[in-house]
């Protein structure tokens, strides 16, 4: 197979043949696609905008426009392409996006070139998801690409222990609970309609629900902290708290119970980690772990698989791929250096 310059960089950003470049900036490539709003995945954002096409989701679009409320929606070269639609490239080739349940807008990248070649990114993904893409040339994600990252619990189990912590605490005073952004929506939707406190939140992490709102999701009402429902509640004590991107606990004591909503550093016997009576983390995660994540390269059909390893688990994932599945050729990403502001 000859050079495509299918590789990640040293950046993060990952190349997909000559043109396009995911989730970073690439200056000899025209094209960036936009796979979701993680900060991790904004890489030289700003320096994109000035000189590449950007190609994403409506619902990532809308995200963007809600946070950064700036100069987006008066650019003409960001281009929002839904499910099923395509994009052409100068090349003629064409780009899809395809969901890939990690939060809202998030999606799978498929290049399909003009001599019939697929090359595809999964972006960050969760598993089981209702359409995976078809390529020859994969690059994957790898951030639970190690074998001892396997999860021996679902998270529906994992959403059923963050409702009965909250429900508990809730009797001894307020509950403060932090995620990130997507997996907090979650939480808001585990909650809606099975407690009986107000849930507060920063006027920023309010817009951007109203974002998921707008797409379809159910995720109950979030209170400012400086309206009247918000103020009396904290008088009372009797509330809960969201943090997600820019709301930190900052450096003073709560007050109250603390819970984090993370896989990182839980037991993957349990969901469950109990710090303190009144620190926890629950393991809400919307990361395909190792078994998922070869299933789902499996599912891709890939024969080449190059595996993201500027992150977690690049060169263990590629050597259990070459391992496990048959046919299939995996190495880990170069990491290559290149310049960014050319």
């Amino acid at each position: 197979m000859p050079d495509l310059k299918v590789d990640v960089l040293a950046s993060g950003a990952v190349c997909l043949g000559t043109e396009v470049v995911c989730d970073g900036f690439s200056a000899e490539r025209p094209y960036r696609v936009q796979t979701h709003i993680h900060d991790d995945h904004m890489g030289n954002f700003n320096r994109s905008k000035g000189s590449q096409n950007i190609i994403l989701s409506p619902e990532t679009y809308d995200l963007l426009v809600a946070e950064h409320n700036a100069d987006l929606s008066y650019r003409d070269n960001l281009h929002c392409i839904g499910r099923g639609d395509e994009y052409v490239l100068n090349s003629g080739s064409k780009l899809s996006l395809i969901p890939s349940g990690h939060m809202l807008g998030s999606c799978q990248v498929l290049l399909e070139q003009p001599d019939g070649l697929r090359i595809g990114y999964s972006g960050d993904f969760s598993w089981p998801i209702d359409d995976v893409i078809k390529v020859d040339v994969l690059v994957i994600d790898s951030t639970y690409g190690s074998p001892r990252s396997i999860r021996r619990y679902t998270q529906a189990e994992a959403e059923r222990c963050l409702l009965e912590v909250v429900c508990q605490r809730l009797r001894y005073g307020p509950v403060h609970v932090s995620a990130y952004r997507g997996t907090v929506e979650r939480v808001l939707q585990v909650l809606d309609g099975r407690i009986e406190v107000p849930i507060l939140a920063s006027d920023r992490l309010i817009k951007e629900v109203e974002v998921y709102q707008t797409y379809g999701f159910a995720t109950g009402v979030l209170k400012p902290l400086d309206s009247d429902v918000g103020q009396a509640a904290m008088k009372e004590h009797s509330y809960i708290r969201l943090y997600s991107k820019g709301d930190g606990f900052g450096n003073e004591q709560i007050n109250g119970t603390s819970v984090t909503c993370s896989a990182y550093m839980v037991d993957p016997g349990h969901p469950l980690m109990i710090r303190s009576d009144r620190s926890y983390r629950v393991a809400l995660s919307n990361h395909a772990d190792f078994r998922e994540t070869l299933a789902y390269v499996e599912g891709t059909g890939a024969k080449k698989v190059i595996t993201d390893n500027t992150r977690n688990h690049g060169m263990e994932l590629a050597l259990a791929i070459n391992n496990s599945l048959q046919g299939v050729h995996a190495e880990p990403s170069t990491n290559l250096y290149e310049p960014e502001w050319n």
